[in-house]
């Protein structure tokens, strides 16, 4: 035991950067891993905690959201009418239908619909919402912003504290339990496409080596080439909205299009760097010889995955609910207030992307032999 100790203080003194590189993926690892399940896992953290977020709602964010439903809307509107149009979740919003809040929202506006209140109140109460103009309603601030960007309960933008470590966003949610609930989706989109692509790459550059020295050779390398050559010049993003098209966005469905950035740099990698060499068919076989260029392709397909399944989730077209990205482009709209919201999810994210390339090149630098360090 102690010489295995003796040995990981020696690697680890070797690359102590891809040492730090491999905790800090092992503690995103803990924290993706961990969230999986109901309850939010065995770490006991849930994205939305829809049973108690929604207990105490802002009546506010109702209110708001009512004003700009009535805002054209002629003033001797029926109640039937009235409960039909103020009954349409959409007029919520978004983010009330994603967190469950419509059924409360209803509980509360339907009884004042029905006793012929919420007209008096939104006109008279103690922050006139609406005013009656030429017997039209009109929103009674008419340079307010028509955004989403209410807070929806009392615990909204609560910087970070012992209650909240990392604070909480515009709902009240917990934004610790959304990033430990996020790391799941990026972390393994980012290693099903390095682990795909890799081991498909590896098949394809199999296929081109072992055919170099046949009949076949000369005619299926250049074919297989212009093929990856091709693959290559398609923008993966451009690949990915294309996939999309046809299927909702799912973890399969982001990492095997993703996938396919490893199959030419795997090529690059094992048949071209040794093409002005004669065709070696044990290469291939050796482990010690064909580890460190895969590692680096892994490395390279892991960050890149993650960039992308990042830049979908921040344009809304990732998996529901979002990652890392999308809880970077909610966060947008309080750069200012609430700068948590953004900042604690982009760093996760670049902590994951940096602890990939320190780890991964320090475990090509290890494996490396005779090769000078990245």
């Amino acid at each position: 035991m102690n010489a295995r100790v003796r040995s990981a203080w020696i690697l680890a003194r070797r690359e102590p950067i891809g040492s730090l590189g491999l905790m800090v993926l092992l503690f995103w690892s803990v924290i993706a891993i961990g969230a999986i399940g109901s309850a939010g896992g065995w770490l006991g953290v849930a994205r939305y905690d829809r049973s108690t977020v929604f207990q105490e709602l802002n009546p506010d964010f109702v209110y708001y959201r009512v004003s700009l439903a009535l805002d054209g809307e002629r003033s001797d509107l029926p109640r039937r009418e009235l409960g039909e149009l103020l009954g349409d979740p959409e007029v919520y919003g978004r983010l009330a239908d994603a967190a469950d809040a419509q059924d409360l929202i209803q509980d509360f506006i339907q009884p004042l619909i029905s006793d012929e209140a919420l007209i008096p109140h939104l006109t008279a109460g103690r922050r006139p919402w609406i005013e009656v103009v030429d017997g039209i309603f009109r929103e009674a601030e008419t340079g307010l912003i028509r955004d989403n960007n209410r807070p929806l309960t009392p615990a909204a933008l609560e910087p970070p504290s012992w209650r909240h470590w990392f604070g909480t966003d515009r709902a009240g949610h917990d934004i610790y339990a959304a990033v430990a609930d996020s790391a799941w989706q990026g972390w393994l989109i980012g290693f099903l496409a390095a682990l795909i692509g890799v081991a498909g790459g590896l098949v394809v550059a199999s296929v081109g080596m072992f055919t170099a020295s046949t009949r076949a050779g000369p005619a299926a390398r250049p074919v297989i080439k212009s093929l990856l050559d091709g693959l290559a010049a398609l923008p993966p993003l451009l690949l990915l909205l294309l996939v999309l098209l046809g299927h909702e966005a799912s973890t399969w469905t982001l990492a095997l299009p993703l996938a396919a950035i490893a199959l030419p740099l795997v090529w690059r990698e094992l048949v071209e760097e040794d093409s002005s060499a004669a065709p070696n068919r044990s290469r291939l076989w050796s482990l010690r010889t064909l580890a460190p260029p895969l590692i680096r392709v892994f490395r390279d397909v892991m960050i890149l995955a993650l960039l992308f399944e990042a830049t979908l989730s921040f344009l809304g077209f990732g998996q529901s609910p979002g990652g890392w990205g999308f809880l970077i482009a909610v966060g947008r709209g309080w750069i200012i207030s609430a700068p948590w919201m953004t900042l604690i999810s982009g760093l996760a994210l670049t902590s994951l992307l940096l602890a990939t390339y320190a780890f991964g090149s320090g475990l090509r630098n290890l494996l490396t032999p005779m090769g000078s360090n990245e």
